[in-house]
């Protein structure tokens, strides 16, 4: 061995002894917790025993005597349990060595191999060799020594695992005790007389705000009030409970409404309690005190009695004002392809947010107009969130299947809270957007259907317009279905008695409208117009995240089908040389069938997180764009056709001007004659009947085919109006003249769409 490594070894050797030293620290601190624990934990079970003995309050049940043997006790079993706490033996070093050794894994002696020394032969230089070789190795040997953990081996002394139990029972008094800790610890050692027999009193008090306002509890402290003064919304639950055997009583001042227990037949002394609680003070023999009050004004609370603290709540309500609702901008028709919505755009606010919308209409003269078949129509708009204030809304409500469609109304949006309150927007006069009808029987229909509806007195008029729609049939109805459905209306319409026979009427009016208009309508275009209508509806009620996925699905398929079909029908027309003659609308713009899927995917994305307003904003957005798909597929009519056909219906709406005019005249002889003003004119009724009968069948025979008389397409009752009007304050001679203007215009108008001249109308 060289100079330097003799040098070095004595280094290391003394390293690994002091590395020896500390694992002996450790080794001996283990030893000692396997011997202190297994007699430590009787002392300490004695000890938590006590606690929960004391934090239950049992000793505020024993008299003096008993609290002293108790304590007694206690103290002689924590003394016994400490006499094996004596006689414990600490571990020595030689017993922290041996303890090492035997967690060693290599079999050998390291930790006592390095305390020994060379007992013989020390003067031996081979003996010493040996022996430091024999150091060497055991040094090595030590730098893979571990200390084990404590094994006290507590399973086999307490297999039940009854040691817990103390414990357990001492953390459960612990929060039973609440703030009565020190007071309950105590009560063991007063030693001094008979204590209470009965234990401490219990305030607890709290205001409830109600659930809509999403507001916590405000817990009430008598005690640590840092003012007397709180706030909450009106009709918040003021709930005071008293728990004690005590003479408190809870007394009110001002606008504190008592509630009355809504269980009266509850079983129990508990609920028994509380219901004598509530109905009258409490007296010394009970247990549990608890009172309820309606927070409807400003009032004042106080408790009265022994021991009750001296504060008096003053409550102040927050009252709870009504929504406030206004339209943002007037309510405007929908344009595409299925006319009818109408678009209102509106703000809304609460305190505590709204629970519906609702926007209803009603006729602009309530005193005017008859009586009517059906309710006028209302529809739920969406409702923003909690969170908005005064956010602009925008709903698209369609009334164009309701028999009012196409008239005047006022529109009131009805605003309501979660409390019930109402608030009204101003009203808004508005023509409710109709359908649009191209086919003439169609257009006649709906228009006698909305007069027989919205006047029912005045049905006479109406089954006046059916028959003279089947005076000459075959110059505007070619197929026999068509007659004799119209047939049956007609006489359904003169047979009907009742309200209900009229109502069907009306309805059956409707779906033949709908078919003479619609017949032509492909599937896949009548499967595209329900799904949209069906996941629209879904969205305005807020349906379930389950419904809207299956419906946007339903339209998914159907959106597909219908493009397809667009595409070959534009494909079928581009082989054999025909063109498209249908304008696009205005601001058309160029969509692809991903970017519907797109809005689609949005539309359910949108829907899972529960924002229906902007789900809404989209599928009206996607309403749009499909409808304008609708309107410029193949086939659409030529826009010079819509308004040939536009312009005959001002002729037609003219022609039964003249016809209401003729007879305004006539009537007007009638009360003249009947009034003996103009005497010999009685006699020439009969005549002027049969006059004004070819007067009427003149005036069918000179329009034009698919013209039908009653008919007034849109604008018919409107006219009607102003014809009423005028009728007032002009004399049927300006009538007159004003209608021969409008017929010179319609003239003009077409003779520029390249109508030729017609001598008919000139004679008119």
């Amino acid at each position: 061995m060289s100079e330097a490594e003799r040098r070095k070894a004595p280094d290391t050797i003394d390293g690994i002894r002091q590395r020896l030293s500390r694992l002996a620290l450790a080794s001996r601190a283990s030893l000692g917790w396997e011997r202190l624990w297994p007699r430590l934990w009787l002392p300490l079970s004695v000890l938590f025993a006590f606690l929960a003995v004391s934090w239950f309050g049992l000793w505020t049940h024993l008299p003096w005597y008993g609290r002293i043997a108790g304590v007694l006790a206690f103290a002689a079993a924590l003394a016994g349990s400490l006499w094996h706490v004596a006689r414990l033996v600490l571990p020595t070093h030689r017993d922290a060595l041996n303890r090492l050794d035997r967690s060693f894994a290599g079999g050998h002696r390291p930790a006592s191999a390095l305390e020994d020394s060379l007992a013989v032969g020390a003067a031996d230089p081979v003996a010493q060799a040996l022996w430091k070789l024999h150091v060497e190795r055991q040094s090595r040997q030590v730098a893979s020594l571990k200390v084990a953990p404590p094994q006290p081996l507590m399973a086999g002394r307490d297999r039940f695992a009854l040691r817990a139990v103390p414990l357990l029972a001492a953390i459960t008094a612990f929060f039973v005790a609440g703030p009565e800790t020190t007071q309950r610890l105590s009560a063991a050692f007063d030693w001094k007389g008979p204590p209470s027999s009965a234990p401490s009193t219990r305030i607890d008090a709290w205001i409830d705000p109600p659930a809509y306002t999403r507001l916590p509890p405000i817990l009430i402290d008598f005690a640590k009030l840092a003012s007397p003064h709180l706030s909450a919304p009106e009709k918040s639950i003021i709930v005071v409970r008293i728990a004690g055997k005590t003479n408190m009583d809870v007394a009110t001042t001002g606008r504190l409404e008592l509630v009355k227990p809504e269980d009266k037949d509850a079983e129990g002394k508990d609920a028994k309690a509380k219901e004598a609680g509530a109905a009258k003070p409490a007296g010394p023999q009970q247990a549990v005190l608890e009172k309820r009050f309606t927070l409807a004004g400003n009032g004042t609370l106080k408790l009265t009695g022994s021991g009750a603290p001296g504060t008096t709540l003053q409550l102040t309500a927050i009252a709870d004002q009504p929504p406030t609702i206004a339209f943002a901008e007037p309510p405007k028709p929908v344009t595409g392809a299925q006319s009818g919505g109408l678009g209102i755009v509106y703000k809304s606010k609460d305190d505590y947010g709204i629970a519906s919308i609702e926007a209803t209409v009603t006729r602009p003269d309530a005193g005017a107009g008859g009586r009517s078949l059906v309710e006028p129509p209302k529809q739920n708009l969406a409702v923003p969130p909690p969170s908005a204030a005064e956010e602009e809304m925008k709903s698209t409500v369609d009334f164009s299947a309701h028999p009012w469609a196409g008239a005047k109304v006022r529109m009131v949006l009805i605003a309501k809270d979660e409390a019930g309150q109402e608030g009204r927007s101003e009203p808004v006069e508005v023509v409710l957007p109709q359908r649009t009808f191209t086919k003439p029987i169609a257009k006649a229909l709906v228009e006698q259907r909305r007069k027989l509806v919205m006047n029912v007195d005045d049905r006479s008029k109406v089954q006046l317009a059916m028959d003279a729609l089947m005076i000459e049939p075959d110059l505007f109805m070619k197929e026999t279905g068509v007659y004799l459905g119209m047939r049956m209306l007609t006489e359904r319409l003169r047979k009907s008695g009742s309200d209900d026979e009229l109502r069907e009427v009306s309805e059956l009016m409707w779906a033949m409208a709908l078919q003479l208009e619609d017949g032509d309508m492909s599937d896949a275009e009548r499967a595209l117009r329900q799904a949209q209508e069906n996941l629209q509806q879904a969205l305005e009620r807020g349906a379930s995240e389950e419904e809207v996925k299956k419906l946007t699905e339903e339209m998914r398929r159907a959106m597909d089908n219908f493009m397809r079909q667009l595409a070959e029908q534009m494909m079928r027309q581009q082989q054999n040389g025909e063109q498209n003659q249908a304008q696009l609308p205005e601001n058309f713009r160029t969509v692809t069938p991903r970017d519907l899927q797109n809005m689609l995917d949005r539309i359910e994305e949108l829907s899972k997180r529960g924002d229906m307003a902007e789900a809404q904003r989209l599928m009206e957005e996607l309403n749009r764009m499909l409808n304008n798909l609708q309107m410029a597929r193949p086939g659409q009519r030529d826009p010079r056709q819509n308004q040939m056909n536009q312009a005959l219906g001002d002729l037609d709406r003219m022609t039964r001007d003249q016809q209401n005019l003729r007879d305004e005249t006539y009537q007007d002889e009638q009360r003249r004659t009947q009034q003996g003003q103009r005497p010999g004119r009685q006699q020439a009724r009969p005549g002027q009947r049969g006059q004004q009968g070819q007067q009427g069948q003149q005036g069918q025979r000179g329009r034009q085919p698919g013209q039908q008389p009653g008919e007034q397409g849109e604008d018919g009752e409107g006219g009607e109006g102003m014809q009423g009007q005028n009728g007032q304050g002009q004399g049927l001679s300006q009538r007159q003249q004003a209608l021969r203007e409008r017929l010179q215009d319609l003239q003009r108008r077409m003779r520029g769409m390249g109508a030729p001249q017609n001598g008919e109308l000139g004679e008119a």
